[in-house]
């Protein structure tokens, strides 16, 4: 061990705090150097710092848990495939494997090992959902694992800060946006590169061989936090179950067993439905970072997550399950499963921490739309459209309209998706009386129109989209006597269209999506008559509705 002295608390809060800066100026940096819409607009990226024993310190705060939450276990595997003696300054790795990362091709890792003093101080980490990847692009129709794109093995993109250019090559003719993913590779190498540079800095501001002894302090401070929060929640067995989807006629099944034991929290999925022939299993890693995601928001914490967190809170699995699905099982669309787990985790221990469980959300799953195709002159596009549903309702408040949850995925801004796809946006409003009824009821959900264009400023031929979203059967539900929202719906030209599946939209051809808004929580008959007026007035609720689930005209007797 390193001859590093003992960290006071006020220098340890100063370090921990900068640790956290640098991970913010690594997003940042990511955020303005890249060149995709996914990263730039709509958040669909994770930034993290590790020591140099691949624990984690600090993750980004403005990132998605599905690429946030898998970067440890991808680290250790990149270390299994290519050790730290193997390493040198100015080397980074890269590699996309969803059972090791974040569960599908297009979000590829890059992670950059940082030295000080010749000494490995740390890694710092990265990681984007890439426009394209090849493969069958968005549908959940793949048969297997291999049909879903390129599937890059853990490399060296860079060889002592040396670019590797036979890696750039092979990805560059494996893409169909091939400037776009190598862009935004660039861009995740920029971004580590002021991670390891600032990492460097402090450990030459304070005399540190490495941060390892900070990383103890930080991990077993959290460590007894977390081991405190989780010792006020009763022990217990809560369970819950629900069909999120259906194929055909056979509904697919999530269910949970939380085990609260003292210190420590097990989830159970291995109840669930049986891996799919659709695109739409999770990886073990993906499931268990919504698990953590999930557990962390219940539990509140004062401090931000990192491996002392993740000690106890355990994930169980049942191999060939949807939520274990093993290779080459296809895994693609995933986020239409594994967003769901949030809801049912906090639907089974609502009756215990009732003050801490969210309604479930017209976000979930992922609404948005894959395009692509060419312009008049030949220019390819292929953008990824993200359309959000309303939260729902919580304790003491009311959802928030139009807000993806659990993804942290940004509306793709209508400027932007109209200057990537030749289409026009009709329409982006609330739609009214989509929430969820409650004492505080869910947010809103929207509609949301599409014109293909016509003519010089069309695209050259038709479009080939494939739709995500769901809730297609049966709306949001609420919580704790909560009312259940709106059911979803998406048209072409008036007529539905599945989600999912590959069509052609054709110039002129309007594309709308009705996507729902939040469940709500609480008995609908006892929210305040203020409330409901206001909902009234703002055109957002119709009177003769209020009466029905709210019992308004009631309240003013």
């Amino acid at each position: 061990m390193p001859n590093t002295p003992a960290i006071d608390p006020i220098t340890l809060e100063i370090c921990w705090k900068r640790l956290e800066s640098i991970v913010e100026e690594m997003a940042a940096t990511l955020v303005r150097t890249s060149f995709s819409t996914c990263v730039r607009d709509l958040n669909d990226y994770a930034c993290s710092l590790f020591d140099a024993d691949a624990r984690l310190l600090v993750q980004s705060r403005d990132s998605t848990p599905g690429l946030c939450g898998p970067l440890g276990n991808m680290l250790r595997h990149m270390l299994t495939v290519i050790p730290p003696e193997d390493l040198e300054d100015g080397d980074v790795l890269i590699g996309n494997d969803p059972w090791h990362a974040s569960g599908h091709h297009n979000d590829i890792t890059v992670a950059t090992p940082a030295f000080h003093g010749g000494r490995l101080i740390g890694f710092v980490m990265s990681c984007a959902h890439q426009t394209d990847i090849g493969g069958r692009r968005g549908t959940d129709e793949c048969r297997d694992n291999y049909e879903e794109g390129l599937r890059i093995p853990v490399v060296k993109y860079h060889r002592a800060g040396e670019p590797n250019r036979e890696a750039m090559a092979f990805i560059h003719s494996n893409v169909r946006s091939a400037d776009l993913v190598l862009g935004d590779l660039a861009a995740q190498c920029a971004a580590n590169y002021v991670g390891v540079q600032r990492l460097g800095e402090l450990c030459g501001e304070k005399k540190w061989a490495d941060v390892q002894a900070l990383g103890d302090e930080m991990i077993v401070r959290t460590d007894k936090v977390t081991r405190d929060a989780i010792a006020a929640v009763p022990n217990g067995i809560y369970e819950a179950s629900a069909p999120v989807m259906m194929i055909g006629d056979d509904p697919v099944v999530l269910a949970v067993a939380v085990h609260v034991r003292n210190e420590e929290i097990e989830i159970d999925y291995s109840a669930s439905s049986p891996v799919v022939a659709r695109a739409i299993n999770c990886t073990r890693t993906y499931t268990h970072a919504y698990t953590v995601f999930t557990l962390s928001c219940m539990l509140d914490l004062p401090v931000s997550l990192n491996e002392g967190t993740l000690e106890h809170l355990k994930t169980k699995t049942k191999p060939d399950t949807i939520l274990d699905a093993q290779f080459p099982a296809p895994v693609n669309a995933r986020t239409n499963i594994g967003t769901f787990i949030p809801e049912i985790i906090m639907r089974a221990l609502a009756p215990a921490m009732p003050d801490r469980a969210i309604a479930g959300g017209g976000g979930t799953p992922l609404w948005g739309q894959y395009m692509s195709g060419r312009r008049k002159d030949g220019k390819p596009f292929a953008p990824l459209n993200f359309s959000n549903g309303g939260l729902g309702g919580r304790p003491g408040m009311d959802g928030v309209s139009c807000l993806a949850f659990p993804t942290n995925v940004g509306n793709t801004p209508t400027e932007i998706l109209e200057r990537e796809v030749p289409a026009v946006v009709l329409r982006r409003e609330l739609w009214p009386d989509s929430e969820g009824p409650g004492s505080y009821r869910g947010g809103f959900g929207q509609i949301f129109g599409l014109k293909i264009l016509d003519g010089d400023q069309g695209p050259d031929g038709s479009i080939l989209m494939t739709l995500r979203g769901g809730r297609l059967n049966k709306g949001v539900p609420g919580l704790l006597g909560g009312g259940d929202s709106l059911t979803g719906r998406a048209t072409l030209n008036g007529e539905d269209v599945d989600v999912g599946v590959q069509f052609e939209a054709k110039p002129q051809d309007v594309l709308e999506c009705y996507i729902p808004g939040g469940g709500g929580f609480g008995d609908p008959l006892e929210r305040s008559r203020e409330r409901v007026e206001d909902d009234i007035l703002n055109g957002l609720v119709d009177a003769s509705r209020a009466a029905a689930v709210y019992g308004y005209p009631l309240a003013a007797e």
